[in-house]
This record gives C-alpha cells, sequence and structure tokens, in this order.
C-alpha cells in the first residue's frame, strides 16, 4: 500500500509538478535604464562633403529581462538597427548585441550613470581587424533634467590603441 500506483490517463504522474509550477527568480529588470524607455525622434548631421542630414525613429522598451533598441534611419544610406541589451548583473555596464541592416553586428557595453547615457565597444571586441571599422567607437548622450531630451554623439577613438578620441557625428533624441 505504500507504494504510488502507476500514472494512467486518468490518473497522470503528477510527482513534479511543484517543482515545474514554481516561478523562477526572475533577474533585476534594469531599473537603471528607465529614462531611457520610450519612443524617440533622434536628429544629427554627419560631416561629409556635403553634410549628411540624418534622421532617426527609435524606439527603447522591455523585452522580459532585456531591452530592445530598435532604429530606422533616413537616408537609405544610414543603416537600420536593433541591439539586444542585458544580461549582466544589476547595477553593472550591460552588453549591448548590435546589428543592422547592412550585416554589421557589433558588441558594445552600456550604462547609465546618473543622467549620462553610454555606449562603447566591449572589451576584446576587434575594432580594427578585418571586420571592425578600423575605428574604435563610443556614444555619450546627456538627458536632460525633465528627461524629455537627449543630447548626444557618437565619437570615434583613432591611433593604435583606438584612444584618441574626435566627434564622428553629433545625434540629438526628442522624447515622442
Amino acid at each position: 500500500m505504500g507504494s504510488n500506483p502507476t500514472p494512467s490517463a486518468e490518473s497522470p504522474d503528477i510527482s513534479g509538478a511543484a517543482e515545474i509550477a514554481t516561478p523562477r527568480k526572475r533577474r533585476p529588470t534594469l531599473k537603471e535604464f528607465e529614462p531611457l524607455i520610450g519612443e524617440w525622434h533622434g536628429e544629427g548631421e554627419i560631416p561629409l562633403v556635403p553634410p549628411m542630414k540624418i534622421s532617426e525613429e527609435a524606439k527603447i522598451e522591455r523585452l522580459g529581462e532585456l531591452i530592445v533598441f530598435s532604429a530606422v534611419s533616413e537616408p537609405a544610406e544610414v543603416p537600420d538597427s536593433v541591439s539586444i541589451i542585458g544580461g549582466a548583473p544589476a547595477g553593472e555596464p550591460q552588453p549591448m548585441h548590435y546589428f543592422d541592416s547592412r550585416g554589421v553586428k557589433r558588441l558594445y557595453m552600456m550604462a547609465l550613470e546618473g543622467s549620462t547615457w553610454k555606449i562603447w565597444r566591449a572589451p576584446g571586441e576587434d575594432w580594427n581587424g578585418p571586420h571592425g571599422p578600423g575605428f574604435n567607437q563610443r556614444f555619450i548622450g546627456e538627458i536632460s533634467a525633465d528627461g524629455k531630451t537627449i543630447a548626444g554623439r557618437w565619437e570615434r577613438g583613432l591611433g593604435d590603441a583606438g584612444d584618441e578620441w574626435e566627434i564622428d557625428f553629433p545625434i540629438s533624441y526628442f522624447r515622442k
């Protein structure tokens, strides 16, 4: 009498059901990035001859424990992109996996320190190798006190170490 009966269609074996039904512990939801969540319109100018004005419709949203940053840009020479952000412990810089319409994929790190939004090439990322752009990269953006604008700039790092920084192009974002 002490043994469990063999499961049947009328009485399925649910001995492991409590383990399955127990909700998994979720990691912190990257609350430090809350000021970035939303829809944004970006405007900038790439210093070419003649200068190329750019326009971008961007969305930064949560996807479970991750953040998705997607952007559709004009003119057509500027690639559309999507980035998946997250995976590191809360409070640490987060990996940002970038993919664009040219087939480019890059690994960045992202952090929000106070009102300063930073994105930089991940350590070990081969920016100067055969698949890199030939220069190091970083983004620095300042979020306004009311959270409605971000004054930003992409910078390129030149030199052997990629640490001689110059502005690649400025871009400002306006909350929609």
